[in-house]
């Protein structure tokens, strides 16, 4: 049952889909009552030092979180409302029934997470996949970290392993998504100039 008007926000459990063309997500919600609505005022959207979205709720009780996904809770009906903050752990912290109401630079990385959770970029080519560490529940994990070009400009994905994080779609068609849910697409790896397909060949064994 979808959100009505009043005080009292949706509780939103995060649901494993599998869809047809992608990677098991939590873009499905299951609402009930209960789960907090945060005020906007209190809550400050910001990057850390490797790019993963952070989040400090100033309202009692105030607390950070090193590790915030973003979600709408109701991606068909309303689109621009009701958006769900999740920890690391894909823990419920609370809502925000109007993301526009967010300061600005909040606002920016909600609206940029939202693009790249719920739009799959088509990749053009390959700029570099490195070796690296990600920040993640008080440790550090290795990650290859995808440098790309994609119709909707630069795009890095940091992949916490290959094997759950690779689909084949078809001859030519590569889907790879990072440990939050943003996918990228490889239409037609032939079609990539030399240096992307050497950086391919190099992790993918193809």
């Amino acid at each position: 049952m979808e959100a009505q008007t009043g005080l009292a926000a949706p509780t939103v459990a995060a649901q494993g889909s599998a869809l047809a063309d992608g990677p098991a997500t939590k873009e499905h919600l299951v609402v009930d009552d209960g789960l907090p609505c945060l005020t906007p005022g209190a809550v400050r959207l910001y990057r850390g030092p490797t790019g993963v979205l952070r989040a400090t709720i100033e309202e009692e009780p105030a607390r950070s979180y090193l590790h915030v996904l973003v979600y709408r809770a109701f991606p068909l009906s309303e689109p621009a409302q009701w958006v769900v903050l999740l920890d690391g752990q894909a823990k419920e912290i609370g809502m925000i029934e109007d993301p526009a109401a967010l300061d600005p630079e909040s606002q920016a990385l909600c609206a940029e997470e939202l693009e790249l959770r719920y739009l799959t970029p088509h990749v053009t080519a390959v700029r570099e996949i490195r070796e690296d560490t990600l920040e993640g529940g008080g440790a550090w994990s290795p990650v290859l970290v995808w440098e790309l070009v994609t119709d909707r400009g630069p795009m890095r994905l940091r992949l916490p392993n290959l094997l759950d994080h690779i689909r084949l779609l078809g001859p030519g068609r590569l889907l790879i998504w990072d440990r939050d849910g943003r996918r990228a697409e490889f239409a037609d790896i032939a079609a990539l100039d030399e240096s992307s397909r050497r950086w391919l060949k190099k992790y993918l064994w193809m």
